[in-house]
């Protein structure tokens, strides 16, 4: 299992009435130091140009611009941030992939993100479509940075395996984008400097172009019922193309020495909702058709991604409970959201994770 901390890019995770709202470009580099020091394996930036959880009147850290700075001042840690397409051309992100992964010194992974907010597509002057053509949108996507980065077409080349009338054959295959069909084929990408995809959903669209194209799953909080479903059908589809796949869930965590004391922070926030911003989200999920954002209840709504659903809350022992038993449905990473990281990134560490891991490592 691996963990991963969801930084703060909105500001606080919580829609609450007594939430600080104002991101922190400061605090995310701190957590992410923090983070890399204890030993968490990823981060995560997940990528909307509006506040999608405070609102649109407040700002927002950019997530390409925090990767940027992450991967010149972190060693280890993994780093992942989101996509959507439509705002920035495949090509456009191999080249940012590839600098990125020359400054960091590891490979990247990023996150396909369809988008769900139509004022923000509206307002970036990209094209609004319905689910389906949004979906229609990433597959294209995914298609043309696949060429860009296609290991095996670069490793025939290297190798001398294709001539030149073979070589263009291929890429004439391989490449559906008229645009691109006089240029060099390998654009100067080398295959090890291919990210990892991760593809974010809950629809048959998105299990689909995981199964098809991605390495990981990337979940909401769900109830076990709907995650166990969601897990089989997306490593089945995997399968039927000869592939593997990883499963991340997101979730809000809150760990602490005794069941009671978690039990009483939940309550006071669910008790402290934000009625108000809760109402405006969900007429603009409502409206973009998103699966994910589907007959969700007041209160799955007061933290972003539905993240106390993966019921990470209660103490120490509980948490490191059910982590086991998400590990056991089959689940491979969790991004955690917390509440205030700087103080319970290290608890956690300390009191689940490591003894967790010292099990493990006796086994």
């Amino acid at each position: 299992m691996q963990m991963g901390i969801w930084l703060p890019v909105y500001g606080g995770w919580l829609r609450t009435r007594d939430q600080s709202s104002a991101p922190d470009v400061a605090a995310c580099l701190a957590i992410a130091q923090q983070a890399e020091a204890l030993g968490f394996d990823f981060l995560y930036a997940s990528e909307n140009l509006l506040n999608c959880v405070h609102g649109p009147r407040v700002s927002v850290v950019d997530a390409w611009s925090l990767i940027s700075a992450l991967s010149a001042t972190t060693m280890r840690i993994g780093l992942c941030a989101a996509i959507k397409p439509g705002f920035r051309s495949p090509l456009l992100v191999a080249r940012m992939i590839d600098t990125l992964t020359q400054i960091a010194g590891r490979r990247l992974a990023i996150n396909i993100v369809c988008g769900w907010w139509q004022d923000e597509f509206e307002l970036a002057n990209v094209d609004w479509l319905d689910h389906a053509g949004r979906y229609d949108r990433a597959d294209a996507f995914l298609r043309t940075l696949n060429r860009l980065f296609d290991p095996d077409m670069v490793k025939a080349v290297e190798d001398d395996v294709l001539d030149n009338e073979a070589f263009a054959a291929y890429g004439n295959r391989q490449n559906e984008a008229h645009e691109l069909e006089n240029a060099p084929r390998t654009f100067g990408f080398a295959a090890k400097v291919q990210p990892e995809i991760w593809v974010s959903g809950h629809s048959s669209r998105a299990t689909a172009l995981t199964g098809e194209w991605g390495d990981c799953l990337f979940l909401n909080g769900l109830p076990d019922a709907q995650l166990e479903r969601h897990i089989n059908e997306a490593r089945q589809i995997a399968t039927r193309w000869g592939r593997t796949i990883s499963i991340a869930v997101n979730a809000f965590v809150i760990a602490t020495e005794t069941t009671e004391q978690a039990l009483e922070r939940r309550r006071k926030v669910v008790q402290g909702r934000n009625d108000e911003t809760i109402a405006f989200f969900r007429n603009v999920m409502e409206a973009s058709g998103a699966a994910a954002w589907a007959d969700l209840t007041d209160e799955q709504m007061v933290d972003s991604n539905s993240g106390l659903d993966a019921r990470l809350v209660g103490s120490f022992s509980d948490v490191r409970e059910r982590i086991t038993m998400l590990e056991r449905m089959g689940v491979d990473k969790i991004v955690c959201q917390f509440d205030d990281p700087m103080r319970d990134v290290g608890p956690f560490m300390k009191n689940v994770v490591r003894p967790m891991q010292d099990r493990n490592a006796s086994r």
